[in-house]
């Protein structure tokens, strides 16, 4: 699954700054090195209230992130953008409601713009705010579903007719 953000370099905040931020919300949220540095090609390792979970990470030229996604639908909203980060994880909660929480900071902090490609979906602030409690429920009755017993996880097939956001279908999948 890859979500994209897209901001101007010069206002892309600090992992510390992204931090403060998603804090302030009032979330469990770490990062748990770099905070003085910039999200880079590195990844990211972070947690939220006690779950850890790494993600790839992934900077180019905001051009060359359309072009690579073949994301032409994109191209009309970008304007002074000239920067990408990607985020790249797969079925995991705790990774989607980190960087759904980052994406908030990035628009907060820089004005980004934030797309769920999968889907070629754009993601609003008040969207991705809604989403994180749904991402930490899913996540909180994994847990409980885990400590009761073991039971093998078996993806449940989606209507491709339509579209599904990212938490839609991470929750088919530990259905």
């Amino acid at each position: 699954m890859t979500q994209i953000a897209f901001l101007r370099k010069a206002d892309q905040p600090t992992n510390g700054q992204i931090q403060d931020i998603i804090q302030k919300l009032g979330y469990d949220f770490k990062i748990l090195s770099g905070l003085e540095k910039q999200i880079d090609q590195d990844g990211l390792e972070c947690s939220i209230n006690g779950h850890q979970t790494y993600f790839e990470t992934y900077i180019e030229i905001a051009d060359d992130a359309i072009m690579d996604n073949e994301a032409d639908w994109i191209k009309p909203d970008i304007t002074n953008q000239d920067t990408a980060i990607s985020f790249v994880w797969g079925a995991d909660f705790v990774a989607g409601a980190c960087i759904g929480l980052i994406s908030i900071a990035l628009i907060d902090q820089s004005g980004a713009l934030v797309y769920y490609m999968d889907d070629q979906m754009k993601y609003t602030r008040e969207l991705l705010l809604e989403e994180t409690p749904q991402y930490l429920a899913e996540l909180d009755k994994q847990d409980s579903k885990n400590e009761i017993h073991q039971e093998p996880i078996n993806p449940k097939p989606t209507n491709m007719q339509t579209k599904n956001t990212f938490l839609q279908r991470l929750k088919n999948i530990f259905k």
